[in-house]
Formats: structure tokens, C-alpha cells, sequence
């Protein structure tokens, strides 16, 4: 299966990240009501014995300056990079202390070489999804066991493909490719505080069943094991170096 990155199309373009204005991301309201950060401070806290962290997918930086803030070695990787200049101005906005725990990085999360290792490894808010074909998928998670320190953790978190569908509203689903498209909806608030719905850009996303993430996983990953089945609504893994 050929991947969706191509000379032609890059990856934000495939999956309909360059469909929108990148404002409307950071205006619309459920992307503001969103805050799982002490909630992955929590899951830091307990299971990892480190304090070098990597975000895939950092986007605007919400999660990462509030690791960075409680102490963490954070690195964030984003392709887009108007994502990347957005969340630049908002470190700038923390303390010296904060922003020198703070680096980012304009890479592809299929392709990503950093030259380090990292105690714990996040992709969650539904990144993993807009990986197209299961070659992206499998490439990106190569990538995620290279970078792991020794008995480091991965934390992944997206939609299942029953959820998702059930929820979803206009969209149209390819069951070969497992591909839904559907049309950007935000809901966002005018010069007089009124909330209106603005309707701009169309995304892709590819459902992954749990048999397959399985699968990936352990191609992937050489061997791994979970550290928990579910937490918080993230999965928690273990990769082990190959034998």
C-alpha cells in the first residue's frame, strides 16, 4: 500500500489539516474546554521513572508548556508549521525556567530522528488517526520504539472505530480504506462574544480496530506488554528492547 505522503500531497494536505485556518483550531470551544493535562501528570507521576518527555502531534503547545511548567523535560514535534509558530509564541510567554525545558521540533512523526532517547512518549488527542494507511501507521511507531529510553512508555490515545462512527455526523466512510471523510465544523465566538458555527476544511481519518493496533504494535515494537489496559481513556505501553 503506497503512503498517502507523496511529492504531490504532503501529509497535512491528505489528511485536511491545510483545509482550515489554523485560527479556527484554537478558537472553537471544545478545543479551549480541553484540558487533560494533570491528567497525564498523574499517569507521569505514577508509572514513569523519568522526566525526559517527547509530544508527537504538540500542535499549539497547551500540554507541553503544562509539563514543562511541573518540571518535565518536554520536546514537541509538529508538521505544520503554523502550529509550531503559534505554540513558539506562547512559550515565550512563561518563565526562562519554563521555556529552557522546552523544545520543538518541525518533523514528520513517521520519519522523525531526534538523536535521544525519551522516558515517556505521547500521541494522543486522535494524532494517530490521521495516519492514512497502515504503512504510515506501522512507520510512526517504528519511530516511537526507537526513541524510547530502556523500559520506557508509550502513551496512546484515539477513537475507536464503533465510537467514532456512531458519533460522527455528515461524513462519508470508504470500508476498503477505512477512511472517514467528513466536513470541519467549528464552534466560535464573533466580536460580540456570540457563539456562531463556522463550517470550513474537510479532514480524513483512518479507523484502526484494536486487533489491528495490536498487531501494529508488535510488529512495531519487537515485544511490548501493556502497563495498563486503560487509564483515564489512554493506553499505557511498555517496549522492551528486541532480543
Amino acid at each position: 500500500m503506497m503512503s498517502y505522503m507523496t511529492r504531490k500531497k504532503s501529509r497535512l494536505d491528505a489528511c485536511g489539516w491545510n483545509s482550515f485556518r489554523p485560527d479556527l483550531f484554537f478558537q472553537d470551544k471544545g478545543r479551549k474546554l480541553r484540558d487533560i493535562g494533570d491528567d497525564i501528570l498523574h499517569i507521569i507521576r505514577i508509572y514513569c521513572g523519568g522526566n525526559k518527555v517527547l509530544e508527537l502531534c504538540s500542535g499549539g503547545g497547551k500540554l507541553l508548556i503544562q509539563l514543562a511548567r511541573a518540571g518535565l523535560q518536554v520536546t514537541g514535534v509538529d508538521l505544520s508549521k503554523d502550529m509550531l509558530a503559534v505554540c513558539r509564541e506562547e512559550v515565550k510567554k512563561e518563565s526562562k525556567t519554563v521555556q529552557d525545558r522546552i523544545e520543538l521540533v518541525l518533523a514528520d512523526m513517521c520519519t522523525f530522528d531526534i538523536k535521544k532517547k525519551f522516558d515517556f512518549i505521547i500521541l494522543e488527542d486522535d494524532g494517530f488517526v490521521y495516519l492514512l494507511t497502515r504503512e504510515d501507521q506501522l512507520s510512526c511507531l517504528k519511530k516511537i520504539h526507537d526513541h524510547l529510553a530502556d523500559k520506557g512508555l508509550f502513551l496512546l490515545s484515539f477513537t475507536t472505530p464503533h465510537r467514532e462512527l456512531n458519533s460522527a455526523g455528515e461524513h462519508e466512510y470508504d470500508p476498503v480504506t477505512q477512511i472517514i471523510t467528513q466536513p470541519c465544523v467549528w464552534t466560535i465566538s464573533d466580536e460580540k462574544g456570540m457563539q456562531k458555527t463556522v463550517k470550513q476544511g474537510t479532514e480524513r481519518r483512518r479507523m484502526t480496530y484494536p486487533q489491528e493496533l495490536e498487531s501494529l504494535l508488535s510488529r512495531s515494537m519487537e515485544v511490548y506488554r501493556p502497563e495498563t489496559p486503560s487509564l483515564y481513556g489512554f493506553l499505557l505501553f511498555q517496549a522492551l528492547p528486541s532480543q
